[in-house]
């Protein structure tokens, strides 16, 4: 078991004459610490904080560095191997959102700092390695309304009759906004979802007057469309971004719910930024193994059809093949209706006489273990 040391590091956060929020850093645990690989070191944490005197656990958020928990008034990051609290910091005020960044090193933290009966509120952009908090900002009123998206130089949400706004990660000014009603013939938007892959972020809505449902790439920037696409007489699609931290089988991981839930053949992967226009493709093990149809139906190919559900990746386009085709064998070889089990792989994937459920599980030599798997799916479903 690893010892946790008494010297730490803190780190202190002034804002004009408020009281400071304090970050305490286990350097030992924290150079160390890395993120989950599977939901069993999520859950893993979630046991070991079953106890813990903060109070009850809000959320467990998986970032690059561990799992974050959130408590009413604070964080703290722990390390999955084995867990071990890295650092914490306790704010001055109840959490109200967190979002991490797409390379899973940073998270955006906004929490209420009232001062007597005046309403305020703090964002402050972290350091998930140690908590060191790299930009903060306080802002009088009540805190901004609706989920943090984090991208690579705002933060945004989505607010009251599907206006975008993004406001400064330095201060927290607006630097832009859209009004998503204003592609609609008529009338207000609804359902709208949002997903970050760093500088471009995934929008999906519907026009509800006219029935329409939309989908656009707008430049984190400027907030400004490089890809629109619209879909008559259809519900809005559901929007992900897939980043080398999601953990597969979690929350933010649309690809297991997929195979799960029998949805592929509603689902759209696309790639693409401004430069190059969005493009629809076709992961794994589908491109290699085409039989895997028969199973699960393949992905939708264009635009065309109005798809369910639309997901990018963050990371390369490669990391989603990967993560694809590792989650659609599992799948297949735990599907008794389905003619390949684990017993057809050979034995060389296998960890502890499992198949993987990330990619990331093989340290060393990944793209060879990758290839491998890719012929054997190949080879039972030509």
């Amino acid at each position: 078991m690893r010892m946790v040391t008494v010297a730490a590091a803190v780190v202190l956060l002034v804002a004009g004459c408020t009281t400071s929020d304090a970050t305490v850093t286990d350097k030992e645990i924290a150079d160390d610490a890395r993120g989950p690989f599977t939901m069993d070191e999520v859950a893993a944490v979630e046991e070991f904080l079953e106890d813990d005197s903060r109070g009850p656990v809000s959320g467990l958020v998986p970032t690059a560095s561990g799992v974050l928990a959130l408590f009413e008034d604070g964080v703290a990051s722990f390390d999955v191997d084995p867990v071990a609290e890295a650092w914490h910091l306790e704010t001055s005020g109840p959490v109200h959102d967190v979002s991490v960044g797409v390379n899973g090193k940073n998270v955006l933290l906004r929490h209420g700092a009232d001062l007597g009966p005046l309403p305020r509120n703090r964002t402050m952009l972290l350091d998930v390695s140690n908590g060191r908090v790299i930009e903060s900002s306080t802002g009088w009123g009540e805190t901004v309304p609706g989920e943090t998206h984090l991208m690579r130089e705002v933060w945004v949400t989505a607010e009251s009759e599907g206006v975008l706004v993004a406001r400064s990660l330095a201060d927290s000014d607006v630097v832009w906004e859209r009004d998503l009603a204003g592609t609609c013939s008529s009338g207000s938007v609804d359902d709208v979802d949002l997903a970050s892959a760093g500088i471009q972020l995934l929008v999906a809505y519907a026009c509800v007057e006219d029935g329409s449902s939309h989908a656009a790439m707008l430049d984190g920037n400027t907030g400004d469309p490089f890809w629109e696409e619209s879909w008559q007489d259809a519900s809005a699609p559901r929007v992900h971004a897939v980043h080398e931290h999601t953990v597969p089988g979690g929350p933010d991981d649309p690809i297991a719910r997929m195979l799960n839930e029998g949805l592929s053949g509603g689902f759209l992967f696309v790639y693409g930024s401004e430069a190059n226009g969005v493009k629809p493709f076709l992961p794994e093990p589908w491109r290699s193994a085409p039989g895997v149809g028969d199973y699960a139906d393949e992905p939708l190919q264009d635009f065309e059809e109005a798809p369910h559900e639309i997901v990018l990746h963050s990371s390369p386009r490669a990391h989603m093949h990967d993560l694809v085709l590792v989650q659609a064998a599992r799948w297949l070889a735990e599907d008794e209706s389905v003619p390949f089990s684990k017993e057809d792989i050979d034995d060389s994937l296998l960890i502890d006489g499992e198949l993987v459920q990330n990619p990331d599980q093989w340290r060393t030599g990944a793209d060879g273990y990758i290839g491998a798997l890719e012929d054997e799916l190949a080879e039972a479903f030509p």
